[in-house]
This record gives C-alpha cells, sequence and structure tokens, in this order.
C-alpha cells in the first residue's frame, strides 16, 4: 500500500513524500515589494498591513541593507583618503619646477591599487557594493562594459568578414559581420553568438559594439582581446592583442603615467572627479539612512502579538479548507472509479 501526505497550497494540492510534511505558502500577493528612493539607486523598504510576516520579512531585509551600506560607507571613506593622497602628490608635482619624480609616480598607484583592494574587498553576501565609478550598488550584481577597438557595424560596412574575439578565460568566438544585414540585425547577431560566454552585446550611437559581463568575467580579462579578422577590419593570419576600452572608465582602469605636466594636469582632473563622486555616493548613504530608519521603526510598531495571531488563524483556514478539498476529490473519484487509494492518489497527480 503507497501512503503519501498532502501539501497544500492556495487554490492548489501538491504531494510530497511521506516521511515529508505538508506545507503552506502564501499566495503571490503576499509577497514583499521594494521601492526606489527618488534621486538614488538606493531602494526604500514598503510594507502591507495584512501581509504574512510581513513586518518581520522587512525588518530582515532592512538589516541586511543597513549592513551592506555601512560597508559601503566605510569603503567610501577610505577610498576618500587615498584619493585625497594621491591629489596632493599630483598637486605637489605640478607646481614643482622639474621633472616628474619616479617616486611621485610610484607613490600614486600605490594609492590607486590600495583604492583597487579596498573596492574589491567592500562585499555584502558575496557581492560587491561599489561599482567602478564609486556609486553605491545594493540591490544586484556589478556589471561592466566595454568596447573592442575596431569593432564597428559602420566600418567597412561593405565587406563581410568572419572576426575571431578571444576572451581571455571567457571563451572564443567567431563574429560574422555579415554585409548584407541592418546594423540592428547584425548586433543580435552577435549578441546571439556571445551569450553562451557570458556576454551580451549592444550598440552605441556611433556604431561601436558594446559587450557587457559581470564584473569576474571583466576582471579576468585583464585589459585585452585577441582578434583575427580577414583583412578588411582586422589583418589575417596571426592574432592580434587589442586592449578593450571600458565604457565608462573606472577608476580600477589602468594606472598613472606621469611623464608630462599634462598628463599629471589631466590625471588631477580625474582624481577631482572621483572624490566629488565619493562625496555624492556618501551623500546618497546617508539620505537612504535616514529613511531606512523611519521604515523600520514603522515595521517593528507594525509587528505584534496580534499579527502572529493573524497568521495563526489564517493558516489554520488554508489547512482546513485545503483538507476539505482533498476529502471531497479523494470520495468523488473513489465512487467513480471503485479503485485502491494508492490510485486515486496517482490519479490526482
Amino acid at each position: 500500500m503507497v501512503t503519501s501526505t498532502s501539501e497544500v497550497r492556495t487554490q492548489s494540492i501538491n504531494f510530497t513524500s511521506a516521511n515529508k510534511k505538508a506545507a503552506i505558502v502564501p499566495s503571490v500577493a503576499d509577497k514583499v515589494d521594494t521601492k526606489k528612493v527618488s534621486g538614488s539607486e538606493l531602494k526604500q523598504l514598503s510594507y502591507q498591513q495584512d501581509g504574512f510576516s510581513v513586518s518581520k520579512t522587512l525588518l530582515a531585509k532592512g538589516q541586511q541593507q543597513v549592513t551592506s551600506v555601512q560597508i559601503a560607507q566605510q569603503a567610501l571613506s577610505v577610498v576618500g583618503r587615498d584619493l585625497q593622497a594621491i591629489k596632493k602628490i599630483l598637486s605637489t608635482e605640478l607646481i614643482a619646477q622639474r621633472v616628474v619624480s619616479p617616486s611621485a609616480q610610484n607613490n600614486a598607484n600605490h594609492h590607486l591599487d590600495s583604492i583597487k583592494h579596498t573596492l574589491n574587498n567592500a562585499k555584502s553576501d558575496g557581492l560587491r557594493v561599489i561599482d567602478a565609478e564609486l556609486k553605491v550598488n545594493i540591490h544586484r550584481p556589478i556589471t561592466r562594459t566595454f568596447s573592442v577597438p575596431g569593432l564597428n557595424v559602420q566600418r567597412q560596412r561593405e565587406h563581410s568578414e568572419l572576426i575571431k574575439l578571444s576572451f581571455p578565460q571567457l571563451g572564443t568566438v567567431v563574429v560574422n559581420m555579415d554585409a548584407k544585414l541592418s546594423d540592428k540585425a547584425l548586433v543580435s547577431q552577435v549578441d546571439r553568438n556571445v551569450i553562451p560566454f557570458g556576454l551580451r552585446a549592444s550598440q552605441q550611437d556611433n556604431g561601436d559594439i558594446l559587450f557587457r559581463t559581470n564584473e569576474e568575467g571583466f576582471q579576468g580579462l585583464e585589459g585585452k582581446v585577441q582578434v583575427i579578422g580577414q583583412g578588411h577590419r582586422y589583418p589575417a593570419g596571426q592574432a592580434n592583442t587589442l586592449t578593450i576600452k571600458p565604457e565608462p572608465e573606472g577608476i580600477e582602469d589602468g594606472q598613472f603615467t606621469l611623464n608630462n605636466r599634462e598628463k599629471i594636469r589631466d590625471a588631477l582632473v580625474q582624481v577631482n572627479q572621483h572624490l566629488r563622486q565619493v562625496q555624492q555616493s556618501l551623500d546618497d548613504i546617508k539620505a537612504y539612512q535616514a529613511s531606512l530608519a523611519k521604515q523600520m521603526a514603522a515595521a517593528k510598531a507594525n509587528t505584534s502579538l496580534g499579527d502572529v495571531k493573524q497568521v495563526e488563524d489564517k493558516l489554520s483556514q488554508l489547512s482546513g479548507a485545503g483538507n476539505q478539498q482533498f476529502s471531497a476529490t479523494y470520495r468523488s473519484l473513489a465512487a467513480q472509479a471503485n479503485v485502491h487509494r494508492h490510485t486515486v492518489v496517482a490519479l490526482l497527480k
């Protein structure tokens, strides 16, 4: 004789094995919802008065987000100090009426390496909380986009060409730049070809093909890609190693090369931009923390013994309704078929 127990859900019956307990799952309408804070990438929490354990869910989610933004806040403070140190080095070298000191470049790159280390280690639940542009990101995995020099749908448009792209640690793909296809169809074809390698492709306004991948995949490229063409867009024969171009360029992309005063000025402009972004991200975090504190206080106030009793009563009602539905269905099938119980259970599956 085969025995089973029923797993009752709203408006459905499922079965588990005999050694497992039946479970009751709330319907989709009871799921928790999130909303964005205007003017910021950070999200707010929301709650419903009559949802299943909504307050507890929100509190748990809020505490997790509090941890994430605290990690981001601490990391941004460290990054800010390193950027200030780099700014001081560059300013000193720009004012000095002499050749750029090699030690100054080494010191600046030492602080830059420290920034990269800080960003890579600022993680919550295994995911980075600050992207390469120094913006806070606590809700989704960080992705990076880049282009390959010369890979443009408008370049050599009249010539079809098979192009072999080798992405370090990701794989090798052959792209058919078919002259008969429209720009949109060509980019869609490239996109389909690179999906198995964890990449997505799109097109910029100027015709450049942009590739997108996750942070780990991007770092695995080490800034390089090998390309073989058929003599139109790229030379045939031996692979050419090209430096990919991050879009947009982040603080982790490259090192300082302070060969002359012009490069020092350019580096100083970039450092000032990064410092402004650090301040903006810290301001966003403060505003988010204030908003989150109010929501968590409301969620705590909404959590009471009455909520727990209400959930228990609702679960009991669902359990009773589910058992009655199963019994009625079983009796109906047994009367019609005059078969054993295990056969009826099989028919219900």
